[in-house]
Parts: C-alpha cells; sequence; structure tokens
C-alpha cells in the first residue's frame, strides 16, 4: 500500500509537470495561405460574390477544392510561399512573433501553405508573402476566412478611420513603418477590420515592374480556429498588351 501510494503520488506530480508545461491559455491555430491566378479565381466566383465582404457558393466551392487538391496546380503560384514575421516586423503590426514551421503547398494533394501555432487569445500574429519571381505583379483581390465563411474583398487604399478587410499601402510607406514599430498603432489600427479574425496588408510595390507584398494578420479567437487566406494575382496594366499590331501596352492604372 505504501509502494502504491508513493507511485501514484509521483504519477499526479508528473502529470501536473506536464500541464504546466503549456500555458493555461495556450490554444492551437491553424493558418493556410495560398496565391492563385485572377482567372482561376474568377473561374469559381458567381454573380454577386465580387461585392466586397460577399460570401457565397462559388467561394465555397473555391475553399472546397483547395481543401481536396483538386486546383489544377497550373492555377496557383509557388514562388510566394508565407513566413512568419521576425520579431521586428511582428511587433510593428501590433503582433508578437511565432516561431512555427510552414509546411509548404505543392506537395500531392497539398496546395495551401499551412502552419500551425499554440497561441494566447486575443493576441495578433503577423504572416508574411514576399513574391521571389517578378510576374505576375499586383495583388488584386484576397478571400479570407476567420469566424464566418470565406468572404472575397478588394484592397483599398482608405484614410485613417475607414476599416476594410484588405488594406492597400504604399510598400515605402510599410518599411518606414516596421522600421521604426509604430505602424500598427500609428496608422494601421484604424484602417485594418479583424473583426472576423483576419485582416491582409498589401504592400504596392512603386516600382511597377517587381510585385506587390503581402501582409496576412491574425486576431487570436479564444478557441481553437483556422483561419484562410486566397491571394489573387495578375500582370500589372503595364504589361497587358494593347488590343492590335505592335507592341504598344496600355497605361498603368494605379
Amino acid at each position: 500500500m505504501r509502494h502504491g501510494g508513493r507511485l501514484a503520488v509521483w504519477t499526479l506530480g508528473v502529470l501536473m509537470g506536464l500541464g504546466l508545461a503549456q500555458p493555461a491559455w495556450a490554444v492551437e491555430y491553424r493558418l493556410q495561405v495560398v496565391s492563385i491566378y485572377e482567372g482561376a479565381f474568377a473561374a469559381f466566383l458567381r454573380v454577386g460574390e465580387w461585392t466586397d465582404g460577399a460570401a457565397g457558393p462559388g467561394l465555397d466551392r473555391l475553399e472546397a477544392s483547395l481543401d481536396k487538391g483538386e486546383v489544377g496546380k497550373g492555377n496557383l503560384l509557388y514562388d510566394r510561399h508565407v513566413q512568419a514575421a521576425n520579431e521586428l516586423v511582428a511587433r510593428a503590426y501590433g503582433g508578437a512573433a511565432i516561431g512555427a514551421g510552414v509546411l509548404m503547398g505543392g506537395a500531392g494533394e497539398q496546395l495551401w501553405d499551412e502552419v500551425r501555432w499554440d497561441g494566447k487569445p486575443g493576441e495578433q500574429s503577423v504572416w508574411v508573402v514576399r513574391p521571389t519571381s517578378r510576374l505576375p505583379q499586383a495583388l488584386t483581390r484576397t478571400a479570407l476566412k476567420g469566424t464566418g465563411p470565406l468572404r472575397q474583398f478588394q484592397p483599398y487604399g482608405v484614410p485613417a478611420g475607414t476599416r476594410v478587410g484588405a488594406v492597400q499601402i504604399p510598400l515605402g510607406f510599410l518599411a518606414f513603418g516596421e522600421e521604426r514599430g509604430t505602424l500598427w498603432r500609428k496608422d494601421l489600427a484604424s484602417r485594418l477590420d479583424l473583426s472576423r479574425g483576419i485582416g491582409v496588408v498589401v504592400g504596392v510595390n512603386e516600382d511597377v515592374a517587381f510585385p506587390d507584398t503581402a501582409t496576412v494578420i491574425v486576431s487570436q479567437a479564444a478557441d481553437p480556429t483556422t483561419y484562410k487566406a486566397v491571394l489573387v494575382w495578375r500582370l500589372r496594366d503595364t504589361e497587358q498588351q494593347a488590343p492590335g499590331s505592335g507592341v504598344i501596352k496600355t497605361r498603368h492604372k494605379r
């Protein structure tokens, strides 16, 4: 009996120690990100789903097709994988650095880039997408899922006090704010809508020959949640050839 009692106490101590190894507030989150050509994205959307913030059966079908690996890989861009922001950048966007590895999409039926981590509800985590090739350059639309269904958002440049799901900011301005660490507090908090748990900041490259960037910000929910971001890309207008003979190109409209 004495030996059994000691064993029970030892077992209880081990279990309590294991419980203390993880913070009581730790919640598991998952983020899935994929980049897709605009034409492939448009093939899924139905009438009414181009409205900012819209959801619908077309977007639901896109999500299901990506989950099942049924979207042709030729429609996706694998030169722009998601990665965790470093500590300096994460802090500038009001978040905390996350030490989590990314399962890259593109192998087998896995189309999404996927990352999982344990975090604290109410905090923000920050994830960056930096293309490694030049084309296509323009990030024109996003489809985001946090709480609720997948919804479509077009990036907009908006004044302070107007919040949108995807905000468009000059890349140079973002770099300036990231370096000083004040970007979220002094600017983006009043422009980016995180009420659904996820938003995207599009860094518009002032050099139109080079691509935009994306920063995905997750506002961590109280319960385990899977967040999703579809980034939609196309060639800039400067790369689009106008109808007719010759090599005349349309004027850049951004």
